[in-house]
């Protein structure tokens, strides 16, 4: 009983800015719980995605708050995408026709990865980038623009590693390529012939593989499965993104951060009583009536 008449007392002689700060930050607390719950929802799902479960977790993840949750989306794909790019990018492909927010920030951390993989001379994590950005390329996540801005880059620059990077990255989406913009691919696979006696000879033998497959139009590597495509054409949104942009990171979304909740302010203040609140309305009132 005396710990309870304590609490009151304490409650009772709290200043209003205290009371409001105590308020606040049970509310920052509450947010921070739902934060967490939302990441471990959303990763899980994430983990556990494969060919046949892919609209069954696109639907669970759009029941998340995906607003304040993009960052939470797209780090767990990027983690999770290694060992199957082309199921990862058909989910994307779902999230981004609802929430293009989320497929532009995916895309951005795709092509930095890539580029300070790049910069690094990190051919593992290069390869693993532009396997992903080539099934973006061929869910029309984003467009073309950016695998031939990818390709003259790794072309400009022709050590072994690059070309090989380069050919496996244009096989994985040329037939999105030789679709969209079938000219600027030929002009491609020119630069590929005219580095190819500057790189090893295994990489040699994956130039002349490249042009094998070109000349069949990319037959057995189609740009997408049938049980890939989920998203009709009229409902996909593509994004620009290119290198020879600035591209911002975004990483503030990866972390927690609490939000200001403006009615939530207003509801504490409007609870909080000011001593002799009262008194100074009942005086307002009797000055507004003598104005009268």
């Amino acid at each position: 009983m005396d710990s309870l008449n304590s609490a009151v007392t304490f409650s009772d002689s709290c200043t209003p800015a205290l009371q409001l700060e105590i308020k606040r930050n049970k509310h920052h607390g509450h947010q921070r719980s739902k934060w967490l719950s939302m990441e471990k929802t959303i990763t899980g799902l994430v983990e556990k995605l494969n060919l046949s479960n892919i609209q069954f977790v696109a639907s669970e993840i759009l029941n998340q708050d995906l607003i304040s949750g993009r960052g939470l989306f797209c780090r767990a794909v990027m983690k999770s995408q290694v060992g199957s790019p082309h199921v990862y990018a058909a989910l994307v492909a779902v999230i981004n026709s609802e929430f293009p927010d989320v497929g532009l920030l995916l895309v951005k951390m795709v092509v930095l990865q890539f580029k300070e993989a790049y910069d690094c001379s990190n051919k593992i994590e290069m390869e693993a980038a532009l396997k992903f950005l080539a099934h973006l390329v061929n869910q029309s996540v984003v467009y073309e623009l950016v695998a031939f801005d990818v390709l003259l880059l790794l072309l400009g620059r022709p050590s072994s590693d690059h070309i090989e990077v380069a050919v496996s990255f244009c096989i994985e989406c040329g037939s999105a390529l030789l679709d969209f913009s079938p000219g600027r691919l030929n002009e491609v696979v020119k630069e590929f012939r005219h580095v190819r006696g500057e790189v090893e000879k295994r990489v040699q033998v994956l130039i002349v593989k490249l042009f094998v497959v070109r000349r069949l139009r990319f037959k057995e590597y189609p740009r997408m499965i049938e049980e890939l495509d989920f998203v009709e054409v009229e409902d996909q949104v593509t994004h620009e993104v290119s290198l020879l942009h600035e591209i911002c990171a975004e990483s503030s979304v990866d972390s927690f951060k609490s939000e200001k909740d403006q009615s939530f302010e207003h509801e504490m203040c409007s609870e909080i009583v000011i001593p002799g609140g009262d008194d100074d309305d009942d005086d307002d009132d009797e000055v507004s009536s003598r104005g009268v």
